[in-house]
Order: C-alpha cells, then structure tokens, then sequence
C-alpha cells in the first residue's frame, strides 16, 4: 500500500501542477442548528474549545 503523502506522490503531483489530487475531505450536509461554533483553530479558538468543554460540557 502506498502512502497517499509519500514523497514520490508529492514530487509527481508537483510535476502535474497539483491536477490529479483525489478529494482528501467529505462534504457533508450541515446540520439544522450547532451549539456552537468556534471560527479559527488558532490558540484563541482551541482555548475557546478548551474552556467550552471543560466548563460547559459541550
């Protein structure tokens, strides 16, 4: 099995100019309503997720 970031798959996609990635993620259908939504992943964000599980069970 082949990795799908190995190093040869990179230096052959880069050579392709990136044309023949397969979808890495899903698309799927959001959900009618969140409990809430944290924007960014950045250290406000993950401390935001952080505070919200820890305090409120979310």
């Amino acid at each position: 099995m082949t990795k799908r970031y190995s190093i040869f798959s990179l230096a052959r996609n880069a050579l392709s100019h990136h044309e023949n990635w397969q979808e890495a993620w899903r698309s799927p259908q959001p959900q009618p309503e969140y409990d809430v939504v944290i924007v960014g992943g950045g250290g406000h964000g993950l401390a935001s997720a952080y505070y919200l599980a820890r305090n409120f069970d979310v």
